[in-house]
């Protein structure tokens, strides 16, 4: 009966005449919008890749928001269905979205193309272009930044499907409240809240830093953000949500793709760049051995369990990647963060590290 329940929240009808809904709501709040040069310029930068199913609806969220002075940029980075078609009649009737193309590169140079694009703003977003805004999303971002001068300011990401909204279970605990310029020491675990596109930037501070997105890897996010982090020393926190993420039921998103070596490859990159980032910050006194330690017992406990069930449907060469290379990482937690960290294949993680293949396999078999 659940299923069957989440299954008509997903698709037909009831999602159908939802968003019917939700699209004229988002043009009379487009239509009703004012302008206004006395509010901080905002950027918008959304990359655009074959996805002419969602966009429409990406782009109507995002110019419907209620903040009278921001710029869209939208980036198609080579797309070959009809999001070049949709961008072009969207530009048509708003005033505020620029495009920009570009051969298809990935998503992190299109977003690096979209930051680079941008003229005399004050703050810097990003948006999936398969996500939503919620109504007022840049509005909230702006006047938290405003009243404590934060260079970064993180909002609560909800998960959707149809009209199914829900908690991304592995960082909804960390938005129980607003908070105003925390710390990693105070809330470290803010570490696993790694997407770029839930957060708001002060232009100067991205620029200042020379952030930048890795090109040709997946989870192009993590590495930067994590920096992000630390060399804004303090930042904001808002318990409302910030973003809708959609969950596709046919799994294209490139975190389902667990049984693919890229994945783990890449996964695997950006984990090693923040334990070292992390690692070099403590060393020099920045931030204190929690921080180190809370990141490990988040790659235990969800990072690296992506990847297990896969241990038994992939050969050899996968297993020695996940063994060898989160190996090398883990090596420094000791007892007290496996013990922290929670998940059904937790052992499965330590038999793989520890042991060989095949006791691995018998114990997922088990």
């Amino acid at each position: 009966m659940i299923a069957t329940i989440r299954k008509l929240l997903g698709s037909g009808l009831i999602p159908n005449a939802y968003y019917l809904v939700m699209r004229f709501v988002w043009w009379l709040s487009f239509k009703a919008r004012g302008q206004s040069a006395d509010v901080p310029k905002v950027t918008l930068v959304i990359p655009v890749y074959n996805v002419q199913q969602y966009l429409a609806d990406a782009l109507r969220s995002a110019r419907a928001q209620n903040y009278q002075n921001f710029e869209i940029i939208a980036v198609n980075d080579g797309s070959t269905d009809g999001s070049a078609e949709i961008l072009q009649r969207f530009a048509a009737k708003t005033e505020n979205l620029k495009i920009v193309t570009q051969h298809n590169l990935g998503l992190g140079a299109a977003r690096n193309a979209g930051v680079a694009a941008a003229t005399d703003t004050k703050y810097l977003m990003f948006l999936d272009s398969d996500d939503l805004l919620p109504l007022g999303a840049i509005k909230r971002f702006v006047n938290q930044a405003q009243a404590t001068g934060s260079k970064l300011v993180v909002a609560k990401a909800v998960c959707f499907y149809g009209v199914r909204y829900f908690d991304r279970t592995s960082t909804a605990k960390f938005f129980k409240q607003n908070l105003s310029r925390t710390n990693l020491n105070q809330n470290p675990e803010f570490l696993g809240d790694a997407t770029s596109w839930n957060k708001l930037y002060s232009f100067d501070f991205y620029k200042e830093h020379k952030f930048s997105f890795p090109v040709g890897v997946w989870f192009e996010d993590m590495t930067l953000v994590c920096t992000a982090y630390l060399a804004a020393k303090e930042f904001d926190v808002l318990k409302s949500p910030g973003y809708f993420w959609r969950v596709r039921a046919e799994g294209e998103s490139i975190s389902k793709r667990n049984k693919e070596l890229k994945s783990l490859q890449d996964r695997l990159l950006s984990i090693e760049q923040i334990n070292k980032i992390l690692l070099r910050a403590c060393e020099k006194g920045l931030i204190e051995r929690q921080v180190v330690d809370s990141h490990l017992i988040r790659v235990i406990s969800m990072d690296l369990q992506l990847y297990t069930a896969a241990l038994a449907e992939t050969d050899e060469e996968f297993f020695n990647e996940f063994k060898t290379r989160a190996g090398k990482v883990l090596k420094s937690a000791d007892e007290s963060v496996w013990a922290a960290a929670t998940g059904k294949h937790r052992s499965i993680v330590w038999a793989a590290i520890n042991g060989s293949r095949e006791q691995t396999l018998k114990l997922l078999a088990a």
